[in-house]
């Protein structure tokens, strides 16, 4: 997935940094900007990061955060707890995003990581959304909901999401990058 020279300078200002291991843009807003960025797991120089989908629409981390604020990351974590279908399929999310995350490590950077950082990999290779290792939890809205925009099998981004939508209008992204 090519990133254009446009596109890179929205992220960063997105982001307000520069993006960290970027892989692509597997979902774009519905005024064509980004809105989930793949971020790679492992780089030489930049170690790891086993966050593979990463939420950059700024009115969605907007919301999300405000969501976050009046407690829905406890009130989603209890109604998955004791819902055993959800719990399930959390699961199975969690699988899957290890997989693809596992599907962006190259044979040599897991030889490296085998030598050097065995404890890494193993986090690399085994962590759930967003890098979570107790499963019994959620970590952060943003990565679930970036995860069910991209996959569309969490259900926690898809309780998430059932909260939200697009706006009918946004500007936010023109603005930051000026156009």
């Amino acid at each position: 997935m090519k990133v254009s020279k446009s596109e890179l300078e929205i992220i960063r200002k997105q982001l307000g940094r520069e993006p960290d291991n970027l892989g692509g843009i597997p979902l774009k807003c519905p005024f064509e900007k980004p809105a989930v960025l793949l971020t790679l797991p492992y780089s030489s120089d930049k170690g790891i990061f086993p966050t593979t989908f990463w939420l950059s629409c700024p009115y969605l981390v907007k919301e999300v955060s405000r969501l976050e604020e009046k407690g829905l990351v406890k009130e989603l974590t209890e109604k998955i707890n004791k819902n055993p279908a959800l719990k399930e399929e959390l699961e199975r999310a969690h699988k899957i995003y290890a997989q693809k995350r596992r599907s962006l490590l190259g044979e040599d950077e897991v030889a490296e990581l085998r030598r050097g950082s065995p404890d890494i990999l193993k986090v690399l290779l085994e962590s759930g959304v967003g890098g979570i290792r107790n499963k019994e939890g959620i970590k952060c809205l943003h990565t679930h909901l970036a995860d069910y925009l991209v996959n569309g099998v969490n259900p926690v981004g898809r309780l998430v999401w059932e909260k939200l939508d697009w706006p009918e209008r946004c500007n936010l992204c023109r603005m930051e990058a000026g156009e």
